[in-house]
């Protein structure tokens, strides 16, 4: 990856300028259906943190169903969108405008889930462990991490974002803090990732 991308894709600025230019290969312009499959079988009112959270589109899903729901993230853009889209729809989200790195700062053991979906991908693979004690730190002790990891099809070495993710090396990475508990190739993928990602839920390790 060349050293230009790896600052760019690391500051809000290179976010911002593709919700300026409609450049958003990650949205998918409603609700994930993995997500919305996956939340119709929650029982409970759930504390979900969506981390990278775009334009909203699963925030506003959730919250629309009775959880309480914190978006995260710091893109300009994204945090007026769902602001405009929690209004019209008349729910309540907890938007955050912060780097997901300075989440520890601001919640403690406060999530029953965290939820990701093209965030672990964007960051710079060399913080994926920062990323990995970040989720540890914000969710409760009995709180899961609820993931699709995309793209699971790419070269290890190609640059990015989005970064190429390796199943074994990333359920290993997370081993520290969580244990697996589900790990599914979804049939409710859009086209264009069909096969390209893998539906995982890990669950916490103590506190």
């Amino acid at each position: 990856m060349k050293d230009s991308q790896s600052i760019n894709s690391t500051m809000p600025e290179y976010w911002e300028k593709s919700y300026q230019s409609g450049d958003m290969g990650w949205d998918l312009g409603g609700p994930t259906p993995i997500f919305n499959d996956w939340i119709q079988f929650q029982t409970n009112s759930l504390s979900i943190c969506i981390l990278g959270a775009g334009n909203g589109w699963d925030a506003i899903n959730f919250a629309e169903k009775g959880h309480n729901v914190t978006a995260v993230d710091f893109a300009e853009s994204a945090i007026d969108n769902m602001h405009t889209s929690a209004q019209s729809k008349g729910v309540q989200i907890n938007i955050v405008h912060s780097d997901i790195f300075d989440l520890c700062k601001l919640f403690n053991h406060t999530f029953d889930i965290v939820l990701e979906y093209t965030c672990f991908c964007a960051i710079d693979p060399a913080r994926r462990m920062d990323y990995v004690r970040m989720t540890n730190q914000i969710l409760k002790p009995d709180g899961k991490l609820v993931a699709l990891l995309f793209p699971i099809d790419k070269d290890i070495n190609d640059d990015g974002p989005p970064f190429a993710i390796d199943l074994d090396s990333t359920i290993s990475l997370f081993s520290k803090y969580f244990i697996l508990d589900t790990k599914e190739i979804p049939s409710l993928s859009i086209e264009r990732r069909n096969g390209r990602e893998v539906f995982v839920i890990f669950k916490k390790i103590g506190n």
